[in-house]
C-alpha cells in the first residue's frame, strides 16, 4: 500500500527556467528540428571524407548561403561552421560564399575566409578554388581582399 506521503515525494515540481527548456522548440541536430535530416547529411558526408584514403578525390564543391538556390552539383551549407567541418576533411575543391547568412552572431562567409587565410598561414593548408557570390558589395571586397592574402600566402 502506498500513502500519500510517498507519492507527494515522488512529484517533482520544475521551476519557470525548466519548464521553458522543456517548451523549447528542438533546433540543431536534436530529433525533430526542422534541420535535422539536413544535417544529419552534413554530417555523414563529413564522416564519409574523413574515411577516405583520398579525400580529395570528392572533390567537393560547397555553396555557402541562406536563400538563393543551390547549382547542380554543388553541396548546400548555410553556415561558416559547416563550410569549415567540410574544409577540415580536405575533400573541397571550390567553394562559393555569401557574406550575409541571416544571422550574423552565427557567422558570415567571411568568417570562411578568415579561417582559410590562417590555416594556410599556421597549418599549410592548401586551399580550394574561392569565389564570392554576396550581393554586399563592401563585404564582397573585404572578401576579395582577404582570397588575394590566401593566394599570397598559398604560394610561398
Amino acid at each position: 500500500m502506498i500513502d500519500n506521503d510517498s507519492k507527494a515525494s515522488s512529484v517533482v515540481l520544475l521551476d519557470e527556467e525548466d519548464k521553458k527548456w522543456l517548451n523549447m522548440a528542438p533546433i540543431g541536430r536534436e530529433f525533430g528540428s526542422k534541420d535535422y535530416e539536413r544535417l544529419v547529411a552534413h554530417d555523414n558526408l563529413v564522416d564519409v571524407a574523413r574515411t577516405l584514403a583520398d579525400p580529395a578525390s570528392l572533390a567537393l564543391r560547397v555553396f555557402l548561403d541562406d536563400e538563393r538556390a543551390t547549382p547542380e552539383g554543388w553541396v548546400r551549407t548555410y553556415w561558416p561552421d559547416e563550410v569549415i567541418d567540410l574544409l577540415e576533411t580536405k575533400a573541397v575543391a571550390e567553394i562559393s560564399l555569401d557574406h550575409d547568412l541571416g544571422n550574423d552572431q552565427r557567422g558570415t562567409g567571411y568568417d570562411v575566409v578568415v579561417w582559410i587565410e590562417e590555416a594556410v598561414a599556421l597549418r599549410g593548408f592548401i586551399p580550394p578554388k574561392i569565389t564570392v557570390h554576396s550581393a554586399n558589395s563592401s563585404a564582397r571586397e573585404k572578401m576579395e581582399a582577404g582570397i588575394q592574402a590566401i593566394d599570397r600566402l598559398s604560394k610561398t
